[in-house]
């Protein structure tokens, strides 16, 4: 299995998912030592290279995190 990872504040994450948004795509990463620690970054792009970029607000947040959990519904569903 290829598990995409990345080094954000000295810490390792794993791409645990993408959703794209009216254009935009969201990643959603997960700490490889800490379950507990989760970001949402939007890819970007600058001369032809992508790049995790943060989001701009708390409603941009929220926006993704509502995408994901619609997109997990069934899964979420089941662990409860």
């Amino acid at each position: 299995m290829n598990v995409e990872t990345t080094v954000i504040n000295n810490k390792t994450y794993i791409e645990v998912d993408q959703v794209e948004i009216k254009g935009t795509t969201y990643v959603y990463l997960s700490n490889f030592l800490d379950d507990n620690d989760f970001l949402i970054r939007k890819l970007g792009v600058e001369d032809g290279k992508i790049y995790y970029e943060r989001l701009k607000d708390d409603k941009e947040f929220e926006l993704a995190m509502m995408y994901f959990t619609k997109k997990h519904k069934n899964m979420i569903n089941s662990e409860e």
